[in-house]
């Protein structure tokens, strides 16, 4: 079932090249470097991350884009369904000291205290997610954030070109053989409305050939429930 993420993601991450596959569609490491690159100086240039900043990743995978942005942040927290996505991420960056891993419910941000984070970023994973969860992650993000932090989404595009092609091709697959996994797009006002109703303000969205990208910032005058507290993390 599409919504066991932490069955399906599990089953999905069993080896490396698996896992590589499943999260970027490739298993060659030049290309899964070169789009990491691009997806953190995407980050780096609109949402700004600065060298005191915590750092969590929504889904973060292999760490394809974790891997450099790690070193621009004090500490960066990588969080996922998939326990083997997470052993596999750690590899990835076992030269980093300042980096933790933090295994999901696949519903929440529960392992994450209140107002801890500076910056939350979640990139290629709500093609894999039904709405409400989408939601759900965009609200417990407002609540690790602390005031004045920033959370960034993006999903396939409906409305692109190239997303409609992926649409299309997709449809294709018959309603008893569709993967779990299975790509689902966004259209631009369901991002957003997702970061308006969740309360986050300064909304900008910014279309590509394929991604819709949409980014907010959390309220500076949202008083902190417990103030500004540490992660609850654990390295794997």
């Amino acid at each position: 079932m599409r919504s066991d993420y932490k069955r399906v993601w599990m089953t999905l991450s069993e080896s490396l090249s698996s896992a590589k596959m499943h999260v970027s569609g490739t298993e060659d490491e030049a290309i899964l470097e070169a789009s990491g690159a691009g997806t953190s100086e995407f980050l780096l240039t609109n949402i700004g991350i600065d060298p005191t900043d915590v750092v969590l990743e929504i889904g973060c995978g292999i760490a394809r884009v974790g891997k450099h942005l790690a070193g621009r942040c004090r500490r960066w927290i990588g969080a996922d369904v998939s326990r083997n996505m997470l052993r596999f991420a750690a590899e990835r960056l076992r030269n980093f000291s300042n980096v933790e891993f933090v295994e999901l419910s696949g519903n929440d941000l529960q392992p994450l205290s209140d107002n801890s984070i500076d910056v939350a970023y979640c990139t290629v994973v709500f093609m894999h997610l039904e709405g409400w969860d989408r939601y759900s992650y965009v609200e417990e993000a407002f609540r690790v954030l602390r005031p004045g932090g920033k959370l960034y989404v993006d999903n396939v595009n409906l409305c692109s070109d190239a997303g409609w092609s992926i649409f299309e091709t997709h449809r294709k697959f018959p309603p008893a053989q569709r993967p779990d996994h299975i790509t689902v797009c966004s259209t631009p006002q369901e991002l957003y409305e997702y970061l308006n109703r969740a309360g986050f303000e300064q909304i900008e969205s910014r279309p590509g050939d394929e991604l819709i990208s949409v980014w907010g910032s959390k309220p500076m005058d949202v008083v902190p429930k417990s103030g500004p507290l540490e992660t609850s993390t654990s390295r794997l």
